[in-house]
Order: structure tokens, then sequence, then C-alpha cells
């Protein structure tokens, strides 16, 4: 959002400009006023001024030395100088300033004034673009693209919708990463079973950037591949062929053997120059961008298959959806923990999906349940991922009494599980209708702030900066929020209140038009009546005539 300030001592000039370029519509701009050089350096000790369109001769201070307090506080700001009358002098030393972007005279119509403000914009509109598309990225988009490219893969392994290949391609172009969005992709997960003499976590995060670049060094001779640590103990890699070649199925088989022959090498290299034991879990087929999450998934509970856990496995996975295998306890334990930590993102989140997360944990644990350590460590994770979130979400004392937390003091493995799961559930709708009812009472009880501040300060001013400082919201958010809201604008309400108190006041007292005038806002009486006549069809004192 861009922000104009118009400053000027004649009022009936000044609120003419506001009312101009309030009817302008200048696409996302907010057009403060200030009676004097004075209130705007109040105005621009306050917020960030994009442009001001200024008097020159004011008493007190005049626009020249505007400027420099100008250029103290906001050395991009764009001044428009406006005078009553043709001074070289002035003129000369307005030009000289670099933040003078136009000198105008007050006869040259406002036409003239609105152009000028449309240059200014689009200079800074300019200024910008280079600024942001071209120093920026030069500069510091190279020290970001790690990072960058990192929260784009995380994003991709969790998406379940399917992707639009197009907009997919400008995501990654986007962080320059080297995949093409029209195929699929293999994805590999290397896991650290043993950390050795690497016991900081410091020294762990080095490490897992380590394996991170071993992978990419041994992979990156006949395929593309991108590989990011997915958490404290496992890194994940992507990998599509190096190049597109006519017959792709020959150059994905290619790709396969090549991928399956070198993750080999990627373990011995970690054992022999990072004296690191790891596993590698590989999936036997590439798979879609919009699969990557179930197969990550598989691919990081088949290390719980089979005998062998903590060694140095290195496998190949069918990772199809269709396949079906009966799990050891280990994996199951692993399935119910990925589960209920999803259960735990969507709750946090309040996302509706949490159910079906849910439903999949109580699927996945009942199987186990014969096992009494298995349901205890069902239980006990159940119960801290509650507690955990009770306290994220600060609901954590109010749930003691309404969700009767105390009941969880006395669950053991003799607790049918039935009642746990009721329990449970019950407990998660708790929290995800709080959260709504909190949104939504939050928002009332922001919108009964607005209006109360409108109604009770008419007469002050009623910009959107002004209005959005007191109730702590970014004022272009909340010139958004309010309209999507309440159906319209907040200029609108305003205009709406005050045209109701001009009729209250008209009617139910003997208040002289310019008292009512500056009781509403307007500190130019002629300006009110236009701007009462048009609301209504009739002047103020025809209206309190009429209805007497």
């Amino acid at each position: 959002m861009q922000r104009m300030l118009i400053v000027d001592d004649e009022p009936v000039i000044l609120d003419g400009l506001y009312a101009f370029f309030q009817k302008a519509n200048l696409q996302d701009m907010e057009i403060i006023k200030a009676h004097s050089a004075f209130e705007a350096i109040e105005w621009l000790n306050s917020v960030k001024v994009d442009i001001v369109l200024s008097d020159i001769c004011m008493p007190g201070m005049d626009g020249m030395e505007l400027i420099e307090k100008i250029m103290d506080r906001w050395p991009r700001c764009k001044v428009l100088l406006l005078t009553g009358h043709n001074e070289f002098d002035y003129a000369h030393q307005a030009i000289r300033n670099p933040c003078v972007v136009d000198y105008l005279l007050k006869t040259e119509g406002m036409s003239q004034i609105r152009t000028a403000v449309e240059r200014a914009l689009a200079q800074i509109s300019e200024e910008n673009d280079f600024r942001y598309q071209n120093a920026w990225f030069r500069s510091k988009l190279p020290r970001a693209l790690p990072q960058l490219q990192r929260q784009l893969m995380l994003d991709l392994m969790k998406r379940t919708e399917r992707h639009d290949v197009s907009s997919l391609q400008e995501e990654l172009d986007a962080v320059q990463l080297p995949f093409r969005s029209g195929e699929g992709v293999i994805p590999v997960i290397i896991r650290v079973e043993e950390w050795n003499n690497y016991q900081t976590q410091a020294d762990r995060s080095l490490i897992r950037y380590a394996v991170a670049n071993v992978a990419e060094e041994l992979l990156q001779d006949k395929s593309t591949v991108k590989a990011i640590d997915l958490d404290y103990q496992v890194i994940a890699c992507l990998i599509q062929p190096a190049a597109y070649r006519v017959n792709a199925q020959e150059q994905w088989e290619q790709t396969l053997r090549f991928v399956y022959g070198t993750l080999e090498s990627v373990q011995q290299s970690c054992a022999d120059c990072l004296n690191l034991s790891v596993s590698i879990m590989v999936s036997e087929q590439a798979v879609a961008w919009m699969e990557l999450n179930q197969a990550i998934a598989q691919l990081r509970l088949s290390i719980h298959e089979g005998p062998g856990l903590g060694m140095e496995k290195l496998l190949r996975v069918n990772v199809q959806p269709d396949i079906n295998v009966v799990p050891n306890p280990l994996s199951q334990q692993a399935v119910a923990s990925l589960h209920l930590d999803q259960v735990k993102q969507h709750v946090a989140a309040g996302d509706s999906e949490w159910i079906t997360s849910y439903q999949k944990w109580t699927e996945s644990s009942k199987e186990g349940l014969q096992d009494p350590f298995f349901r205890m460590k069902v239980y006990t994770e159940a119960g801290s991922i509650l507690i955990d979130l009770l306290h994220e979400l600060g609901l954590y004392e109010p749930a003691k009494e309404e969700v009767g937390l105390s009941r969880m003091l006395h669950f053991d493995i003799h607790t049918p599980w039935p009642e746990l799961i009721i329990f449970y559930q019950s407990a998660f709708e708790w929290i995800i209708s709080k959260r709504s009812d909190t949104r939504l009472n939050d928002q009332s009880q922001i919108l009964i702030s607005i209006h109360q501040y409108i109604k009770h300060h008419l007469e002050d001013d009623l910009s959107l900066t002004r209005i959005a400082q007191e109730v702590s919201l970014n004022p272009s958010y909340l010139s958004r929020w309010y309209k999507r809201i309440t159906g319209k604008g907040i200029s609108e309400y305003i205009h709406d209140r005050r045209i109701e108190r001009s009729k209250e006041l008209l009617l139910g007292s003997s208040c002289k038009m310019h008292e009512i005038s500056a009781k509403v806002g307007f500190s130019d009486q002629h300006y009110f009546y236009r701007f009462f006549k048009k609301a209504i069809g009739c002047t103020p004192q025809e209206y309190r005539d009429q209805k007497s």
C-alpha cells in the first residue's frame, strides 16, 4: 500500500485536494491530510509516507523546511510542491533537491496535479522493480537459494493434491531447482544409524549437510539430484534423469541402475570420509510429484521391515500403494506414530482433515494392542501429543476443566481402547471448536473496536492508518479484511456514520452549521455542505427546515 500526505494551511484547498484524490481511485493508495507542516511532521514520525503533496508558503514552517524533515525520515519519499505564485527562487531550490519530483502552480488545475502524482507513483514502482528484481536477486538470492530450495522441497513432500504442471515448473524455476515438473522423481531416504563422535547438535547439523553433499556429488554424474535434511536423523534425495531423451523408458531404466549402484558408494563414502553409519532406502520406481508424500512415508517405514535395525541397510522399496505387506510390530509402531503426528499437525493448523488421520491412527494402532508394551507406547504418545498441543495453543488451563484432563491420570494399559478413542477424539474436537470460536470472537471484537473508534472520533482524523493503529493491524490488510467481512469499504462506513451524525445534530441540537461541520470531521463548512447535499439531495439547512 502507498501513502500520500497532503499538506496545506488553507482548509478549502486541503479538503478539495483530499476529496479529489479520494475519488481518484488510485489503486491501493491511502490519502492523509495535514493542516500545517507541524501536523505533517507528526504523521511522518508515526508512519511511512511515499508521496508528499505540499504547499510551499505556510506559516511557522514553509515547504522547503518541511522537505528537510521528510528526507531525514523517509529518504525515498517523493515530494510534489504546490504554490500560488510562480516564484523562481523556490523553484530553483526545489529542483536541486533529489526528493522533489515536481513543482506545480495551484492554478494549473487538478488534472495536472493528478498527472504529477501518477508520475511519482510510476517512479516509485520503477525504483522498487530495480531494487527487488535486479539488485536484490543479484546480491541476495545466491545466498538465500539453498534455504528457498529446501523449503520448496519440504513443501512438495507434504503436498497430496494434483499439481498443475506449468505452475509447478514455475515454482521449481523460481528457486533454480533443475527438475522437470512433467516427469516423476525417484525418492531416496538416507538415515543416520550411528553418530559415533558427533554428539552436539551443531556437529550433527554439519554432518547432515555433509551427507547431502556426498549424495549429490556422487549421483550428479548421471542424474539430476537435490538432497535436503528432513529431520535430525534423515536426509531425503529427489532424482531425475540428467536430460530428456527420445527413448524415455530406456533413460529411466539406466538412471535407476545408476542410482542403485551409486548408493552403495554413498554409504561407503559416509563411512570412510565422515566416520558415519547410514542406511539408505530407495524407491524401485519413479513416482508422481503428488505421490511423494506417501512414497517418503513408505521409505521411512521400510527400515523397520525385516531384521537388522540399526545396521547399514541398503533397501530397494516398492512404494506402489496397492502393495499388501503385513507389518511387524516395530513397523506398526512407526505407522501409528506417523499418523498421530499428522493428527497433531492438522489440529494445530485448525484443519478439518485431522479426523482422517485420527481414524488411520486408531486403525494402525488397534492391530498391535495385544502387546502390552505396544499398548503402553500408544497410550503414552497420545497423551503427550494432546498435552503438547494444549500448551502450544494456550488452551491448557481451560482444557483442565472443560475436557476433563484429570481422566488421563487414570489411563493405563487396562483402560478399554474404545474409551480412549472417544476421549481423545472429543479432546481434539474441543480444540478445533475453541480455535474456531476464538477466531470468530477475535474478528467480532476487532469489528466492534473499529466501529466504536469511528463513532467516537468523527471529528478527528479517520485515516485508514489511524484506525489500523487502534486495532494493531496492517492498514492494507485491514482494508481488504473489512471489505471481505462487511461487504463494504471502511470509507463507506465512515461516510454513512458522518451523514447519520449530521442528521442527529441538525434535528436534535441547536448547533450552528460550522459547529456541526467540525463535529463530523470537516474543517471547511462549504465542503461539508457539498458532501451532505451529494449524499442526501439537499443542503444541511434545507434538511433541518424540512424535518422541523
